[in-house]
């Protein structure tokens, strides 16, 4: 008797026990998801670009130095447009909509706009530093003086103004820390809260460093909370209300900015997470109820999966892991899962009570008969997800734990609360649609597909051999992107208002550098501060692609203009004094002059500063070798003067998707080398086992062909599918070589076999497979373009498993089980 037949019959004693002790069994199994579930209120929300790396991260652990240093550098960007800027009328408004924002918007620092924008001059040497407009032009002699002032200093230009004047914006500067205060890590905004995106949203706050150089000193109860996901939202909220107030033909208003993108994607990732759970509720049910025309087929699955769900949204509260883009896809996911493994019991369990009618027999006999196939379909499936536990991308990482905890939890309630349900329910025996023979429609063709499959064995495999060759020199062509913005459907108000600030005014996004000299008033050095002015100048000569860089804006830009204005605002004097102490003298008038742009831009050491370059949003791998080129160049640039590296919301834009595809490859060959060891101890054959793996690639290879004819980018989410896609198709395998092996053992003949398989488990996998497939297309569904690609291909990969499994694995089968006897 082999580990098979024991793991079997003790799997069937097993039944029997549970059937013993049902009521016992199902009221401790709701006392245990009614503790867990009790803390899925808790349940945090983070679509934050940051959010996507781990907190321990290097690049996030900078960044949130950086925050601490200058603050948040995650604006909201509105864009007006209007037939001429220069225009009285226009101008009124603008400064109404100005003080509307500055007075009604909450957690704001500043509002920057052609109202507001800094203004330096000198009168009789003394320095002046003021609002451009501090009172409204009157007439149209004003109006030529502004445009004149306006036009003269180049830090407005593709910042304040278009080059047709057609186009300013008002950038909303919102306060780095929360207004809650001091609070510990842990704290967040109640799910069900978050479901309301117009009420404030609450998600996985990062923590607050007081100070960079007294790290160690400040206490966890003491560490303030950055600037919440709920705030952030109230902001948008608000600022769309007061954008509906003003907005007309010749006043256009878009919203932009990183912000508001962010924003956006929760907006998106809520109202999908419902839509998709209610329809994938709905199809769960049509299909149970199709598949076996009984109440009880319907609701004892959905019991599984509700409590599964519950479960493991429940653990993700307990251990503090937010609700993300990533893990959006995991409900709908589990659903499915669960309820496929629900589906292979309960098949065996009524075919098998329609003759017999004793429920204990039918339980026992189902559960010996597909035990042992679910556990290890379940084992493969959590390993593919499981792979994605070590990825540097944190909700991938998080997607990993809690989706392959989420299907061992349904796993435990398949095999343990469903068996104890179906020994508390009263069926009645239904006879199955049949013919004289005794065989259904479904029946008939699957004994066709085994003729045919193993009847002609060498053409299956040569068709297949063809298509795997040909599919695979297309799929080499795949196309790496990653574009969140083209994530959002192409007439999104966050999406038209990015492409129109990036044509009008050269960029809606940030990149920033920190120049750190290490030394105090190191900023005051010439040198410095003249390779800043060269950098500022001359950057563009590395742009790549559709990456450029828009507008510099730096400290210097304070030092050129203070020093002008002390010349008695001549513009030969726009430029970098030589003397390190007429710097430092200059620096001093300007922090005296009421002003405080400089503390976003350097220090209190004047060691560090700040480089904002303004690009447009475009794909992250081209900004990443824009940065990678750029990090050169500077380097390059200071030499010995000063350490440059790149930090900001943008650059780990960047760096994230980087991060993704190493982890991605690592998840790949971890997930196929652990199901490929899982499959060969299930069939107890290595030979057999590693060859059964390979239909288990077809699908893969189909989808990135699918990618290229279609011109789908392999992206951060699209990514993902290779080795979910690698779970799931061995689902079906395990369930057929399973079957498959039982019966060549015991009658040495693979056409019966074969037959016998997929009479005995063919019907269950069709359907679950359909389940699988039928779920994911919920997520087609979706308002962001990257789910629906998601759903679509991973559909895909889920029916071409079936296929394969039916056709190619009997062929092969057919062909190394040549001598009809055991191997």
């Amino acid at each position: 008797m082999n580990w098979r037949t024991k793991t079997e019959n003790k799997i069937e004693l097993f039944s029997d026990w549970l059937f013993e002790n049902a009521k016992k069994t199902i009221v401790a199994v709701f006392l245990i998801v009614l503790v867990v579930g009790s803390q899925i209120f808790s349940l945090k929300v983070d679509t934050t670009t940051e959010g996507f790396l781990h907190k321990t991260d290097p690049m996030r652990v900078e960044y949130d130095v950086f925050r601490d240093q200058f603050g948040r550098d995650e604006k909201l960007m509105i864009a007006v447009k209007t037939k001429n800027i220069f225009d009285l009328n226009f101008l009124e408004k603008l400064d109404s909509f100005h003080h509307a924002l500055e007075n009604e918007l909450p957690n704001i620092k500043a509002i920057d706009s052609l109202i507001s924008a800094r203004n330096t001059y000198g009168v009789e040497g003394e320095l002046i530093v003021e609002p451009l407009i501090a009172s409204l032009p009157q007439n149209k002699e004003d109006l030529i003086k502004l445009k004149e002032t306006v036009t003269n200093n180049s830090l407005y230009e593709n910042s304040l103004y278009s080059e047709d004047f057609t186009m300013t914006t008002v950038t909303i500067d919102t306060e780095t820390y929360s207004s809650r205060g001091l609070q510990q890590e842990s704290s967040g905004l109640d799910f069900d809260d978050a479901l309301d995106f117009d009420d404030a949203l609450d998600f996985d706050d990062a923590l607050d460093f007081d100070d960079a150089l007294d790290f160690d000193e400040i206490s966890l109860e003491e560490q303030r909370l950055y600037l919440t996901d709920a705030e952030n939202d109230e902001i948008i909220a608000e600022t769309q209300r007061i954008m509906k107030r003003y907005n007309d033909s010749n006043f256009e208003i878009y919203l932009s900015g990183s912000a508001a993108i962010a924003g956006i994607f929760k907006q998106a990732l809520m109202n999908d997470s419902v839509v998709f759970i209610s329809l994938m509720m709905i199809v769960i049910m049509v299909v149970l109820f199709a598949l076996f025309r009984r109440i009880s087929g319907v609701v004892l699955p959905l019991a599984c999966v509700s409590l599964t769900l519950i479960m493991t949204v429940s653990l993700m509260s307990i251990f503090s892991a937010p609700f993300t883009m990533a893990t959006q896809i995991m409900p709908t996911f589990l659903l499915a899962v669960v309820t496929s493994a629900s589906i292979h019991l309960l098949a065996v369990f009524y075919k098998d009570f329609a003759t017999s009618n004793d429920t204990k027999k039918s339980l026992r006999y189902a559960m010996g008969h597909s035990g042992l196939a679910i556990i290890m379909t379940s084992i493969t499936t959590a390993v593919g997800l499981w792979s994605f536990s070590f990825s540097g991308v944190a909700p991938v990482a998080d997607l990993g734990v809690f989706a392959s905890s989420g299907v061992m939890v349904g796993l435990v309630f398949t095999l343990v609360f469903l068996p104890s349900l179906i020994s508390v329910t009263n069926f009645r025996p239904v006879k199955q649609r049949a013919d004289k023979d005794g065989q259904t429609f479904m029946d008939k063709m699957l004994i066709g597909i085994s003729v045919f499959a193993t009847g002609r064995p060498k053409l299956i495999i040569s068709v297949g051999a063809v298509i795997i060759i040909c599919a695979a020199i297309i799929a080499s062509q795949i196309r790496f992107s990653h574009f969140p913005l083209q994530w959002l459907p192409e007439d999104n108000f966050a999406r038209v208002a990015t492409e129109a600030v990036d044509e009008n005014l050269k960029g809606s996004l940030t990149l920033e550098v920190i120049i750190d000299t290490e030394k105090t008033n190191g900023l005051y050095n010439p040198e410095v501060l003249k390779v800043i002015d060269d950098v500022s100048q001359n950057i563009n000569s590395i742009t790549t692609g559709n990456m450029f860089v828009g507008k510099v804006i730096s400290y210097i830009d304070v030092i050129k203009e203070t020093n002008r204005a002390l010349n008695e605002n001549r513009d030969e004097f726009y430029a970098i004094p030589d003397d390190p102490d007429l710097i430092a003298q200059e620096f001093l008038l300007f922090e005296s002059s009421g002003n405080n742009d400089l503390a976003s831009l350097v220090d209190s050491n004047y060691s560090k500063a700040r480089l904002t370059l303004k690009t447009p949003f475009i794909d992250s791998l081209e900004a990443n070798t824009f940065i990678d080129n750029a990090q050169i160049y500077l380097d390059q640039k200071f030499g010995s003067l000063a350490k440059v590296k790149f930090t900001g919301i943008g650059t780990l834009m960047t760096v994230t998707f980087e991060e993704a595809i190493y982890s991605s490859a690592v998840s790949y060959v971890l997930a196929f080398s652990l199901i490929a060891i899982l499959m060969v101890l299930l069939i107890g054959n290595i030979k057999i086992g590693l060859i059964s793996m390979i239909p288990n690639l077809l699908p893969i290879i189909i989808l990135s062909t699918i990618m290229v004819i279609f011109k789908m980018p392999l992206d951060m989410f699209t990514l993902l599918i290779g080795a979910i896609a690698l779970g799931l198709a061995v689902d079906d395998t395990v369930h057929f070589m399973h079957n498959f092996r039982r019966y060549e053992l015991q009658y040495n003949d693979v056409d019966k076999a074969v037959r016998l398989t997929l009479l005995g488990t063919g019907r269950a996998i069709t359907l679950t497979s359909i389940v699988l497939a039928l779920g994911f297309l919920v997520l087609t569904f979706s308002q962001m373009n990257n789910m629906f690609d998601f759903g679509v291909l991973t559909a895909s990969a889920i029916l071409v498993a079936l296929l394969a499994d039916f056709f190619l694995m009997p062929a092969i089968m057919k062909l190394i089980i040549k001598d009809k006897t055991s191997i």
